[in-house]
């Protein structure tokens, strides 16, 4: 069965549903350009607790994920796929953000395997949701734009690739314009 779904619409309009909005970003702290930059526009606060972990962990974060609470709307985690050190032009090689896209997304399956309960690589996947969660992580939808394909320059086939590599309760919904 397939893990991947596509549909045409905006992904941040809002849903009825809990979900996980899922994108690349770098371990600079800059959410300057594509999905991440409208993230910014749209949940400040988010920005300012992804900044904060990126200048504790700069490129230590690579292969990892964070998640963080929306602050705006209770059934919307971002999650925060670490695939490159820097962002713009200076963005690793396409090997590298595929390995670390798979890294991370596996990362995210092993917390949901355990619930949002189990230790994960010194539990920083989680350490800003607190009480921001209303509904059980393995509830959350797991969505996003066409991730690494945009200024990573990633072509979408291939990181495509990558998800469906990932097994276990793992269906992406995957927005495209």
């Amino acid at each position: 069965m397939p893990n991947i779904t596509y549909v045409k619409g905006n992904i941040l309009k809002a849903t009825t549903h809990p979900r996980i909005l899922i994108h690349s970003c770098n371990c600079n702290g800059s959410w300057g350009g594509g999905i991440a930059y409208q993230l910014a526009l749209n949940y400040p606060k988010a920005e300012s607790d992804y900044v904060e972990v990126c200048e504790k962990y700069g490129s230590a974060l690579l292969g990892r994920c964070i998640l963080l609470p929306s602050y705006e709307n209770s059934d919307l985690l971002i999650c925060c796929l670490f695939t490159s050190s820097f962002g713009g032009s200076s963005h690793g090689e396409k090997n590298s953000i595929l390995n670390y896209t798979k890294l991370s997304l596996n990362e995210l399956k092993a917390y949901r395997a355990s619930g949002g309960k189990g230790k994960v690589n010194d539990d920083i996947i989680d350490i800003y949701l607190n009480n921001h969660t209303k509904h059980h992580i393995g509830e959350y939808n797991l969505e996003m734009p066409q991730i690494n394909s945009g200024i990573y320059g990633v072509p979408w086939k291939e990181t495509e690739r990558v998800l469906k590599e990932i097994d276990g309760n793992m269906n992406f919904t995957v927005y495209q314009l």
